[in-house]
């Protein structure tokens, strides 16, 4: 069930109004609560097990934990912990990417192996609910947070609807603490605006220029360096949109429905360099690495070689939490190769200082959107053919074939729309801020032009948000 589908809107308009039958806190929580797993229902029923197996695991271990007057024997809850819910996510992520990788080498060495592979479908939000249910354990663990004794809070945690497919990652000290006070729904104009926002990005932007990156990368060969560039820019504008606007959509639920869930995203498209990127970009998953995995290597405390060896790590796990293919692995080889050489170069002054900025956002932005050829071709061949046509520019600025020149000028016009958008959010500081600010009459005329052009640009057909892969 996607947010921008008229079944979410009926689906949201009988909660609101179930909630408004059942007043009392605990009976809403209990809605809430429904709600949720039929939301995630909807996407395959089974999997809803998963989602039950996760919370009955972290919620007895976390009791277990707190409760353990040893150390160590909290330490094997918490392995406990760990290991039931990564065996999990292992298995339904990296299954088909072991078997077929495992026949690839027995035929490489001759062998032809008389087995055929399992096709494991992948649970939707896995990644996400996972971490964010870890995450309880590990606090209560490190004792910066005590184990709450409601099984249904902690249910409502780990599957409120809004997030639990593609983030933001809620921290339990962040949201169970919401879960014990009441929650009364919230209709002003910030939300709505929000939600606004959020769609227009997905359904304007991020859907139309979807059409375009995949008619392009299908067949990278086939087009100039020109159009394959184009194709990697329109991508770079559909990510964000596409990802940015899910999390937009989602805050803006959770806080239509009396919560709080934090910030995913802050202008990573003006950093200037690539610390500051990962401090704008998915901030939920970049700040659980850094708590989670990053500090507990060590950090930066061990000196530079062993902090530099850290964030490859941090990195190399962040390609393969986005997914299970060689391409996620070169992205996250590369990403963290450049992460690394910033940090010496900044050690040493050598970037993103005085008359620097502009060439330090310069080259952070192009290694962004070089990262994301990696990110975006999932087959080698695409891969291969889409990285010669951006290296070796072939000087072909023709796009009077293949029926280009004809489809061409509207995702032009929709990377216009989003670079003036997204040029005037960042000076403003946010559009739907700024938007509720405005007199009566310029606050009608902005809904009208909203209104407008999501009409006007709705695509055909529902395009799913891209990180529901992962």
């Amino acid at each position: 069930m996607l947010f921008q589908t008229f079944h979410f809107l009926l689906f949201f308009l009988l909660l609101i109004v179930l909630l408004l039958v059942f007043r009392q806190h605990k009976s809403r929580k209990l809605v809430l609560l429904a709600a949720s797993y039929i939301f995630y229902m909807c996407f395959n029923p089974v999997f809803i097990f998963l989602i039950l197996y996760s919370t009955f695991i972290d919620f007895i271990t976390g009791r277990k934990i707190y409760q353990s007057t040893h150390r160590n024997t909290a330490r094997k809850w918490l392995t406990l912990s760990l290991i039931a819910n990564l065996l999990v996510l292992v298995f339904f992520k990296y299954d088909n990417f072991f078997q077929d990788n495992m026949l690839a080498i027995f035929r490489l060495m001759g062998y032809q192996p008389s087995w055929t592979t399992v096709n494991v479908i992948l649970p939707v939000g896995i990644s996400f609910y996972t971490f964010q249910s870890l995450s309880y354990s590990i606090d209560i663990y490190r004792k910066k947070l005590t184990p709450t004794t409601s099984a249904l809070d902690f249910a409502l945690f780990v599957s409120f609807f809004p997030q639990l497919v593609a983030g933001p990652i809620v921290r339990a000290r962040e949201f169970l603490p919401q879960l014990e006070r009441q929650a009364h729904l919230k209709f002003d104009q910030e939300g709505l605006l929000l939600f606004l926002r959020g769609l227009f990005k997905k359904v304007v932007i991020a859907d139309n220029l979807g059409y375009f990156v995949a008619a392009i990368y299908n067949h990278p060969d086939q087009y100039t360096s020109l159009i394959v560039w184009l194709a990697a820019f329109a991508f770079y504008i559909q990510v964000y949109c596409d990802f940015s606007g899910y999390s937009d959509m989602a805050i803006a639920l959770g806080r239509m429905l009396g919560y709080r869930l934090p910030e995913n995203f802050d202008h990573p498209y003006f950093a200037v360099n690539m610390r500051s990127f990962w401090h704008r970009w998915h901030i939920s998953l970049s700040t659980w690495f850094r708590d989670y995995l990053y500090i507990p290597l060590g950090g930066s405390k061990a000196g530079p070689y062993r902090m530099y060896a850290n964030l490859f790590v941090v990195f190399f796990i962040s390609g393969l939490w986005h997914g299970a293919g060689w391409n996620f692995i070169l992205w996250s080889i590369f990403m963290g190769l450049v992460f690394i050489a910033e940090r010496i170069c900044m050690n040493k002054r050598w970037l993103g200082i005085g008359k620097d900025l502009l060439l330090s956002w310069g080259y952070t932005q192009f290694c962004w959107l070089f990262s994301l050829l990696f990110f975006r071709n999932e087959g080698k061949d695409a891969l291969i053919g889409s990285l010669k046509k951006f290296v070796l520019f072939d000087l072909n600025f023709s796009i009077s074939y293949m029926g280009l020149s004809k489809i061409l000028p509207f995702p032009l016009m929709m990377m216009v729309l989003f670079l003036v958008l997204h040029i005037f959010s960042w000076r403003v500081g946010s559009i739907d801020q700024y938007i509720s600010q405005l007199i009566l009459w310029k606050r009608v005329v902005a809904f009208i032009f909203m209104g407008m052009l999501l009409y006007l640009c709705w695509p055909t057909g529902e395009r799913p948000f891209i990180y529901f892969q992962f």
